[in-house]
């Protein structure tokens, strides 16, 4: 489990609990920073803390800040100049600009619903108006089928609604703050903080290679499941950081986030798998081996009348997997988690140096309701 995804279920337990505590989320950067925007870190009444929200040089100084919005219940907003303002920053030589909103976990029945969100792994947007106050917290939750949470001004919340929903249709969607007018025509800055849930990949076929590619999908913090119907294979001992084995697909549940490599290294498991991958709601499918063979078992689904979208081609990648140069099982698995963690974040898996920023910004246009 990703570290990002240990955090998210521990604050669920706490609102849960109706434990105290801090929640310290980064909300916006300029320039560079190590951490990006949604990143983390719960700090405990004695001052210990899980998560990070940057690579060392901000945990020690927001730990002491909660340390007061835990005393008082009062909601900070604190903006670091990495390339001034702190020591650690000049040894790192990072210039960027970074912004925390440092708050008291809640445990009202908005947040407990957020809770159980975050606890069943389903898609919500919290959108929250950043002030440095605690009597006028406005926060909204989000999904696909519905909002929680209510505003006075509802010229403001539709168009925060407007946005966190056009987020929600996205494959890559980004946290993000956005300022945004009200009504009144006064501008309000809301951090729209998006969770899509836990990443699934799912292993067709559990040969030598599926080992060390569910090994690397475990520690990068996906939910990893091996399909393969051959028992003496498909072993918990040969697959120890697997969550789920399963001897057929129809076992196993494929939606938006999760993500399919095909390496069964038989043709009629390979087609079958196939078929099944690019019909179901997974935004990726990967096919081991060379292209040519992938298009043979296209041409045999072809022929038994099983053809395909343009919209589900879309999603087809053969052969699987970056140029990295990759040899061995080991180099081969990196190599097709890379990819799917670049298709995940909207990057290409170029060189950084060939790039001007290291991370993309995704704003999501602000459309004001009529």
């Amino acid at each position: 489990m990703g570290s990002d995804q240990k955090v998210t279920n521990l604050l669920s337990q706490l609102i849960k609990k109706h434990e105290s505590g801090v929640l310290a989320t980064v909300v916006s950067i300029q320039g560079s920073a190590y951490k990006r925007e949604g990143s983390k870190m719960i700090i405990e009444a004695g001052g210990g803390y899980h998560g990070m929200i940057s690579v060392g040089c901000l945990e020690t100084d927001v730990t002491e800040s909660a340390e007061y919005v835990y005393r008082t219940g009062k909601t900070l907003i604190k903006k670091y100049e990495l390339d001034h303002e702190l020591e650690w920053a000049h040894s790192l030589d990072c210039p960027g600009t970074v912004e925390i909103l440092i708050e008291p976990i809640d445990s009202s029945d908005l947040w407990q619903r957020l809770a159980d969100f975050y606890a069943k792994n389903e898609a919500v947007v919290v959108c929250k108006v950043l002030k440095n106050d605690d009597s006028d917290s406005q926060v909204l939750l989000v999904t696909n089928k519905s909002v929680y949470g209510s505003w006075s001004d509802e010229y403001f919340q539709e168009t925060v609604v407007s946005i966190a929903k056009r987020k929600l249709l996205r494959l890559t969607p980004q946290s993000e703050s956005i300022c945004i007018e009200t009504r009144a025509g006064k501008e309000e800055t809301v951090f729209f903080d998006v969770y899509l849930g836990t990443s699934k990949l799912c292993i067709f076929g559990a040969g030598h290679d599926s080992v060390p590619l569910a090994k690397t999908s475990a520690i990068l913090g996906f939910e990893t499941t091996v399909i393969d119907p051959r028992p003496a294979y498909n072993t918990k001992e040969r697959f120890p950081f697997a969550n789920l084995l399963s001897a057929a697909s129809k076992q196993v549940n494929i939606d938006s986030q999760t993500y399919i490599v095909i390496m069964n290294h038989h043709l009629e498991r390979d087609a079958e798998a196939l078929a099944y991958a690019l019909k179901s709601e997974a935004a990726y499918v990967g096919v081991l081996g060379p292209r040519i063979r992938t298009q043979r078992l296209l041409g045999h689904l072809k022929n038994e009348g099983i053809v395909f979208t343009p919209e589900q081609l879309k999603k087809l990648f053969s052969p699987v997997g970056l140029d990295i140069g990759a040899d061995t099982s080991e180099e081969i698995g990196l190599s097709i988690m890379s990819e799917i963690i670049a298709f995940r974040s909207g990057h290409q898996g170029s060189f950084l140096k060939n790039r001007p920023f290291i991370h993309k910004k995704s704003q999501v246009p602000v459309e004001h309701p009529l």
